[in-house]
């Protein structure tokens, strides 16, 4: 969720700052409509993604869908018990960080709304891929943890892997009343077993409950979490949805992974800017946001 948070810092820094990156945003702008008008792509999502850009400011996302949301419309609450605020998802509670004031709240609760609306780039899930009745989940790089409240009463067991202590305080508070199903474990996901990082193949191997469907955004860290589970990948039925724009070549590289490992994949449709880096950002720009692989 890397973009999103950070999307969420500029638009809560000083004023200063703030009128800085929308200067930033704007000079990006006119870099990729320069570039794509001298150099016409075929590709039908950058294709939309250019039209929609030619009419609006640049964001994360490209499309009307994300003009229904809205972050002052997005009611904050606090919980007496734990000091902890709160949004509500259906009449389910998601905590998020004590840290977080209400408006980083506001902010964060409506981008992950956006992200997960079925017809962004960045939804986990969709008709023909989605968490069945059932299912075991391994949330890795689960934040606040809301994939998985979204799907909770589908899920028949879940693992959260966040290193984050605020967070996982956060996740106890959300996920308490189906405890018994819920697992956190407070490392990073990585190849390799040490105080703070856990290797997947290893962590499963002995478990009754084992996975099924993987969700994986790690800010980055992605091609670490796959090197970790080359025993679990080569279990069915498996589903993996892999997020692909933290880095410039991510897509291209794990679609390659996912078929030298005999997957069967797709990514979802439409394409991100991912603002990080746009002070380097190169040609193409345009990334595509997510890998959903089956086997």
């Amino acid at each position: 969720m890397s973009s999103l948070f950070h999307k969420i810092a500029y638009k809560i820094q000083s004023p200063i700052k703030a009128s800085e990156h929308a200067r930033k945003q704007q000079l990006f702008k006119s870099k990729i409509l320069d570039f794509y008008a001298q150099h016409p792509s075929n590709d039908k999502d950058i294709q939309q993604a250019l039209n929609y850009l030619s009419n609006n400011t640049l964001t994360t996302f490209f499309g009307t869908f994300q003009e229904k949301y809205a972050a002052d419309n997005v009611k904050v609450y606090q919980d007496a018990s734990t000091g902890l605020s709160y949004t509500l998802l259906g009449d389910k509670k998601l905590f998020f960080k004590r840290s977080n004031n209400k408006r980083t709240v506001q902010l964060m609760f409506n981008g992950l709304l956006m992200e997960q609306d079925p017809a962004s780039p960045h939804c986990y899930i969709d008709s023909e891929f989605c968490i069945e009745t059932g299912d075991v989940l391994a949330d890795v790089g689960c934040a606040e943890g809301l994939f998985s409240l979204m799907n909770i009463e589908k899920i028949s067991r879940m693992y959260l892997f966040e290193q984050d202590p605020e967070w996982r305080e956060a996740l106890e508070a959300t996920f308490a009343p189906w405890k018994e199903k819920t697992v956190i474990i407070p490392k990073f996901v990585s190849n390799r077993n040490t105080d703070k990082e856990v290797c997947l193949d290893d962590f499963f191997r002995n478990q009754t409950s084992r996975p099924n469907f993987y969700k994986i955004d790690v800010e980055g860290a992605e091609d670490l979490v796959l090197d970790g589970m080359k025993e679990i990948l080569t279990e069915q039925p498996l589903k993996i949805a892999l997020c692909t724009y933290h880095h410039q070549n991510d897509f291209d590289k794990f679609s390659r992974f996912f078929s030298e490992n005999g997957f069967s994949h797709r990514p979802n449709p439409g394409v991100v800017v991912y603002q990080n880096d746009m002070t380097d950002a190169h040609p193409p720009f345009f990334r595509k946001c997510l890998i959903k692989a089956t086997r």
